[in-house]
């Protein structure tokens, strides 16, 4: 099946729909990222703000020194599994990425394809006009009659 430039025109414009869907992923993904990350942030913010709460010289509270403890333990395993998430994140955005740039160098193919494909109907239909022209200017200037 032969790809016409109407055809190939159709073709560049779903791909460049496609990159743009692409692109709206990307965004979505580099979105979730940042929140995961200021989560993370937040969480590590929490730890930091315990361990200085902690540091006081005062007399020591049993009940308060459990508590932080277990406070401790849950914002570590918090910690954890924010930064699991993170890299997850961050390997959901590299994919996206990769993606669009898979999409964007297919639109270009198909542009460049387009391209060369209306560079070749221009060159044909000059050769054609010049065919005419040859002939019309030949048939023209032919000596009528019986000449030689």
């Amino acid at each position: 099946m032969t790809l016409t430039p109407q055809r190939l025109r159709r073709l560049v414009k779903q791909r460049e729909r496609l990159e743009k869907l692409q692109e709206g992923e990307l965004a979505a993904a580099t979105r979730l990222y940042r929140r995961r990350e200021d989560a993370l942030n937040e969480s590590l913010g929490n730890r930091e703000q315990l361990m200085e709460s902690t540091a006081n010289d005062g007399p020591l509270d049993v009940a308060d020194f459990l508590a932080a403890g277990a406070y401790l333990r849950r914002v570590d395993r918090e910690i954890g599994a924010r930064r699991a998430a993170l890299e997850h994140s961050a390997n959901d955005v590299e994919e996206e990425r990769n993606e669009l740039l898979l999409r964007r160098r297919d639109r270009k193919a198909m542009e460049a394809l387009l391209d060369k494909r209306l560079e070749e109907e221009r060159i044909e239909r000059s050769r054609a006009e010049s065919r005419l022209i040859d002939e019309l200017a030949t048939t023209r200037w032919r000596p009528r009659g019986g000449g030689l």
